[in-house]
């Protein structure tokens, strides 16, 4: 059997294997193939690879397998299967990898147009982010599930770019909405919490967005300072592109203070115990080694030229807590000069899209805010739009 699979199919895959640290530059790469059920005489059900695809279940037509071919000839008869075709002699070459013999998927890049056909602005270029960093969300439960760190990038920004300009001769479904927001992706988001911040902070005010974009995330900053406790670089989360502002998120784990209170308990029931005295005496020092070099971390940004201020998870859930972030970046920004942002100010002051920002940004977020945020904008797709209902499984 051979299938090449995509959409929320492939991006399922996609996730799973960078759960798994699969370095996907290193999958054979080529080009679409065509459906394929032998041995089996015809396409069922019970044939498709669960495990190859990391389904619990056969695809149905209520819950059918997307399936790409390059021509309507080719598509398979077969209820189960949402065939959509592709002119993919005009697409670059090795466009799409092998995920062993019997699954082929596009490439990220690909992966990453093809989504704006179900993906709103927000969740389009936090998929951008997600694939250009350094982490993974859950395949199959995205914004409840485990979020993998640390793994190979799926994609950078020059490899998206680069696809973009070699795809030209293609209509590709998403291609209009992948364009204008490649110019806001960032290489090396190191947190699915990171991506949350910048989503709204690039895109643009049509997009419910401040319009602060683009933005650098986790650039190395050389460090010529000789305070005490200084480092040879620091790493700030955020830098609004060609200025000197940034932001460094310190989310509610930032400092480790849980294992303070719980050290604190195992001494209470067990007094005198020295090991229990240690544990917390770690725990404390833990602690204040990282608030000591969150300090110093500041003061080497700002003696390196910078204006980076923390931000935490209550300026996400807080209404109207971001837009205050936004207020003084802006004024930062316009105040050395590096931008001229009216209107982004002005938008600042709308009610209407205050109101739809904090909505979006809701959406972004994990938790009770989240769901209830992202149950409201699937409610809110109208039928007959160009774009299909978002996908509760995708974002």
């Amino acid at each position: 059997m051979k299938l090449t699979v995509g959409l929320s199919d492939a991006l399922r895959i996609t996730r799973a294997l960078r759960a798994q640290r699969v370095d996907l530059h290193c999958l054979p790469h080529g080009e679409l193939q065509a459906p394929d059920p032998s041995p089996a005489k015809r396409w069922r059900a019970r044939i498709i690879p669960l495990d190859s695809l990391y389904l619990q279940q056969h695809p149905c037509s209520e819950h059918p397998l997307e399936v790409l071919v390059d021509s309507e000839g080719k598509a398979p008869r077969a209820q189960f299967m949402h065939v959509s075709s592709l002119q993919s002699d005009l697409l670059p070459n090795g466009s799409f990898l092998k995920v062993n013999e019997e699954i082929w998927i596009p490439c990220p890049e690909l992966l990453f147009v093809l989504m704006g056909a179900l993906l709103p602005p927000a969740d389009h270029l936090s998929l951008g982010l997600e694939l250009c960093g350094e982490f993974s969300l859950d395949a199959t439960r995205p914004t409840g599930g485990k979020t993998t760190f640390g793994v190979p990038q799926a994609t950078t920004v020059t490899e998206i770019s680069s696809f973009l300009r070699d795809s030209t001769r293609i209509h590709l479904w998403g291609m209009k909405q992948a364009k204008r927001l490649s110019a806001l992706i960032s290489d090396d988001a190191w947190s699915p919490m990171e991506a949350s911040v910048a989503v709204p902070l690039s895109l643009g005010i049509e997009d419910c967005g401040y319009g602060l974009g683009p933005i650098t995330l986790n650039k190395r900053i050389r460090n010529s300072s000789k305070f005490s406790g200084s480092r040879l670089s620091r790493v700030p989360d955020i830098l609004f592109t060609g200025t000197h502002i940034g932001l460094n998120y310190d989310g509610a784990g930032h400092l480790p203070l849980e294992a303070v209170a719980n050290a604190g308990i195992n001494l209470g029931m067990n007094p005198g115990d020295s090991y229990r005295e240690r544990e917390l005496a770690n725990a404390t020092r833990a602690v204040r080694n990282k608030f000591l070099d969150d300090r110093h971390r500041d003061r080497e940004l700002l003696a390196s030229g910078l204006q980076v201020i923390p931000i935490t998870s209550e300026d996400l859930y807080e209404p109207g807590g971001l837009d205050q972030v936004a207020k003084w970046a802006i004024g930062r920004i316009e105040a050395e000069g590096s931008r001229e942002l009216g209107l982004q100010r002005a938008a600042l002051g709308s009610p209407a899209l205050t109101a739809d920002r904090q909505e979006l940004i809701w959406s972004l977020l994990p938790g009770p805010i989240g769901e209830r945020a992202r149950a409201k904008r699937r409610a809110q797709s109208a039928p007959g739009h160009a774009r299909r209902s978002l996908p509760a499984n995708v974002t």
